[in-house]
């Protein structure tokens, strides 16, 4: 009789363990479901917008100067554009704008470079591209590109910029070593006299260096001073050899 009574005992406890187990999975499996409807329901809400409504919602963040959110929508709408449809240039071209705006150089060089592929605003393209690989520490190809680009679109309002813009390289590129040998020069106050010829030949390898760049400074703007100045006093040192 004792033996019965602890089989039953048993026996309700296993199946007080089993009810509890099937409670606790069916309160998962509704937990699974739930959370399952608003994944499927989200999804369904992203998908149902058109490119043509992403490139709207682009466009409208944009001219509110959301220069993000345009960018995400109207890079939303070329994921889903249809391969048979025409892709619109002046997004692609709205795209590398706000690339641009939020000082992404990576993308506004890839959106511009596509803008230009597309033959809309090609110009003006070509120069935010120049701009890009300048920011992006790409200066041979941005020197490249708008040497180029300065002889492609020899009519347009741009070329001005382009050539401010290699002016400005220019520049930059000739004053590293003429700094260098004015230094050079100036050390010779406080050198053996022994020393003279040797830090002489010194600075004028680097008024050498220089000189192309300067040259290269009013072939874009003949009467820039700066550049006037440089060739002026880098001519009158090396013709004391």
């Amino acid at each position: 009789m004792v033996l019965f009574y602890e089989n039953l005992l048993f026996l309700q406890f296993n199946i007080l363990v089993l009810i509890e187990i099937k409670m606790k999975s069916m309160k998962f499996l509704t937990m699974m479901s739930f959370l399952m409807f608003t994944v499927l329901t989200t999804g369904i809400a992203q998908e149902g917008k058109s490119y043509v409504e992403l490139k709207n919602e682009g466009n409208d963040a944009l001219r509110g100067s959301d220069f993000k959110k345009a960018l995400e929508l109207f890079e939303s709408a070329i994921a889903v554009w249809p391969a048979e449809e025409e892709m619109d240039a002046a997004m692609i071209f709205n795209t590398a704008t706000c690339a641009r705006r939020v000082s992404d150089d990576k993308k506004a060089l890839k959106y511009y470079t596509q803008s230009q592929e597309l033959g809309y605003k090609s110009d003006m393209a070509a120069y935010y591209r120049a701009s890009a690989l300048k920011d992006l520490e790409r200066e041979t190809e941005m020197e490249e590109l708008l040497l180029k680009s300065i002889q492609e679109f020899s009519t347009s309002n741009t070329v001005g910029h382009m050539k401010k813009m290699l002016v400005t390289y220019y520049l930059k590129q000739g004053s590293e070593p003429y700094n260098r040998a004015s230094q050079t020069l100036a050390s010779a106050a406080n050198a053996d006299p022994s020393q003279y010829a040797e830090i002489t030949s010194k600075a004028n390898e680097a008024y050498e260096e220089a000189k192309p760049w300067f040259e290269k400074v009013l072939e874009m703007d003949a009467a820039n001073e700066d550049a006037l100045a440089a060739l002026k006093a880098i001519n009158e040192k090396l013709a004391e050899k």
